[in-house]
């Protein structure tokens, strides 16, 4: 029995420190996709390099791996919650 709310307790440990972390994805996600913009079209007008667009777009790639990774840490606290409570394995 105590066993078990161990793994309650951990279950919603996952998932709040997930959504925790989905606020700041998104807004970092948000914040990087202004700069890529905003780094492109410095290029446009001749104030900065491919390179630099390049990586501005490689940065916010990353940034949104990191928000899907995050999701997925997300789900699966809910599915080991949801098991933990005694619900069937999907």
């Amino acid at each position: 029995m105590l066993n078990a709310g161990v793994e309650v307790n951990e279950a919603l440990v996952q998932y709040q420190t997930a959504r925790e972390k989905a606020d700041y994805y998104d807004k970092q996600v948000a914040s990087l996709q202004t700069a890529a913009k905003s780094t492109s079209l410095l290029m446009k007008h001749g104030n900065t390099t491919y390179l630099e667009v390049l990586t501005a777009q490689q940065t916010l790639l990353n940034a949104q791996l990191s928000q899907v990774a995050n999701r997925f840490t997300e789900i699966q606290g809910v599915i080991t919650l949801y098991q933990a409570l005694g619900g069937d394995r999907m």
